[in-house]
Parts: C-alpha cells; structure tokens; sequence
C-alpha cells in the first residue's frame, strides 16, 4: 500500500472537498432558475378580423381584434403593442379591453391593461380605413412588450386580402 506525502494528502483532500460543494452550488443555482421560470407567466396572443372578413374592398372600414391570455401561474403587466400596419390607417384611437370587460382609452400604439392574473385576457380593438390596392392585405402586427423586463413577444400579424 502506498502512502501520499503531506502536501499531496492536502491537496487531495481540499479537491475532495471541492467538488461536491460545486455540484451544491450549481444544483441549488439550477433549482433556483426552475422555480422562477416555473412562476414566469406564459402569454399568448390571438388575433382576427372582426366578423371574419377575408376579403375587403379598398376604402372599408376593417377592425382587428388582438387578445392576449395569460396561462399561467404568475402574473405580469403585458402591453399589447401595434408595431406595423399595411395598407390601412388607424380610425380614432383603439379601446383597450380590461381583464372584467371595462374599455379605456390606449395610448396608441399600445394597450396598457395593467397586470394580467393567470386565466385573464386583455385585448384591444383597431378600426382602420383600408388604404391598400387590390390584391394586397390590408394587416396590422402586434406584439406584448413587458416594461418591466424589455421583453417583446410574443408577436401575431394578421391580414385580410384586398379585392
């Protein structure tokens, strides 16, 4: 049987130390991330034509709907954010739709519902005048953009054809 010197035993006995409280560390740090990501709501966002028009005539007043659902489990303040339009203009300046069904005015280009409760939804209204030629689409693209943490997204473009 072979003996280690002093300074040998040492060392290995400070490396022998080292590694498990490592993999303590990095354990408790990965544990940490999960329970807060696992309390990180996840947003949704749904948009459509009201009516379900897919096809408008230049000129038209055409309104898209966005709403933003919150699944859960935190709660966090997305605001739904207009970032482009084509071939339409904005008519007057689109309500935002509260949680309990309440409108207020939006501070155009977003709607600011305040903090989204898991299971809740928000929304806002755009009425526009197409604008756009025949064939083209007549489309506004909007996306959650949380002030809090700089986050953008999720985002959801829609269009409807113009005859």
């Amino acid at each position: 049987m072979r003996i280690l010197n002093r300074k040998l035993r040492s060392i290995v006995a400070i490396v022998g130390l080292g590694v498990p409280t490592t993999l303590l560390a990095v354990t408790m740090t990965s544990a940490s991330a999960t329970a807060e990501s696992a309390a990180t709501p996840v947003f949704v966002v749904h948009g459509t034509a009201a009516g379900g028009i897919k096809v408008v005539q230049s000129g038209q007043t055409l309104t898209f709907v966005f709403t933003e659902t919150n699944k859960g489990p935190g709660s966090a303040p997305e605001d739904l954010v207009i970032k482009k339009i084509s071939n339409a203009k904005v008519v007057g300046n689109p309500p935002c739709v509260l949680p309990n069904g309440t409108a207020i005015n939006s501070d155009t280009p977003s709607c600011e519902p305040g903090s989204i409760k898991a299971g809740q939804s928000a929304s806002i209204v755009i009425t526009t005048k197409v604008t756009g030629s025949s064939g083209e689409a007549a489309s506004v693209r909007l996306c959650l953009d949380n002030e809090n943490t700089g986050a953008v997204g999720p985002c959801k473009k829609v269009s409807v054809k113009i005859a």
